[in-house]
């Protein structure tokens, strides 16, 4: 009976050992995860970041560009100005530049 009960001590001592070694084992796996885990959520959050100023960027490429499209416009229709005062002549180009310029600020 001695040695039945020492033999299931050293069972259960055994299996113990193994639940223990196992704890161990998953704890270390964890600790040499976590830089990876870490670097990971920073790396999230800068792509999160740098596709917010992508679409920042891209609003203000789109704002420019209508601001050259009017500065255009505006060249022109001085430019128009200028050639009817210069001569007096220029009524077409007059028209035309009213006409751009009725556009632009009706559909922009």
């Amino acid at each position: 009976m001695k040695e039945l009960t020492s033999n299931a001590a050293a069972v259960v001592g055994l299996v113990l050992s193994i639940i223990a070694l196992g704890g161990y084992v998953l704890m270390a796996i964890q600790k040499i995860r976590e830089p990876n885990n870490t670097q990971n959520k920073r790396l999230d959050a800068l792509e999160k970041k740098v596709d917010r100023h992508s679409e920042l960027f891209l609003n203000d490429l789109n704002r420019f560009e209508k601001m050259d499209a009017g500065n255009k416009i505006m060249q022109k229709c001085m430019l128009a100005l200028l050639s009817h005062s210069i001569d007096g002549n220029d009524v077409d180009g007059m028209r035309t530049a009213r006409k751009e310029l009725n556009e632009y600020l009706i559909n922009h």
